[in-house]
């Protein structure tokens, strides 16, 4: 059991642990994201960027009504479970903003691959001329293969 069980949650309160919860979700979209990186799915890319903006508008959201609830009803505040809240928000807001600086490690490392990648095949001769004008497969040293235009 918890000790914030024990304390009355005030409305500040919620919204943090509301924020709380929302930024372990982003958290959990930062792997999702790791792994289309990795695989360098584009589709999942998106849906996951799409869905961290969504969550990334929610978390600010709460923050907001939190500064007003808070600014407004200083006295009411449960000390011990607001502090553990908080200190429970910090230690997330730090973990995510791991994950979120090695994503774009990731990002950045799975771009240049892509980038080298794609002047090898563009400097290789065999590829150049992979079909002819036709569409029939060009073998290994049969010539230039001439773009009709």
């Amino acid at each position: 059991m918890s000790t914030l069980s024990q304390f009355t949650l005030t409305e500040p309160d919620l919204l943090v642990r509301g924020m709380l919860e929302k930024m372990l979700a982003f958290q959990s979209l930062l792997l999702e994201e790791q792994d289309a990186i990795r695989s360098l799915s584009f589709g999942q890319f998106t849906s996951v960027t799409m869905r961290k903006t969504q969550l990334l508008d929610e978390i600010r959201d709460l923050e907001q009504q939190r500064r007003t609830r808070s600014a407004g009803e200083p006295s009411q505040r449960s000390a011990a479970a607001g502090t553990g809240l908080e200190a429970e928000l910090i230690a997330a807001i730090g973990e995510t903003d791991r994950l979120n600086r090695f994503n774009a490690t990731l990002i950045g490392q799975s771009l240049e691959f892509l980038h080298g990648a794609l002047k090898r095949w563009q400097r290789s001769p065999e590829s150049a001329a992979l079909y002819s004008s036709t569409g029939t497969a060009v073998t290994v040293g049969a010539g230039p293969v001439r773009a009709k235009g």
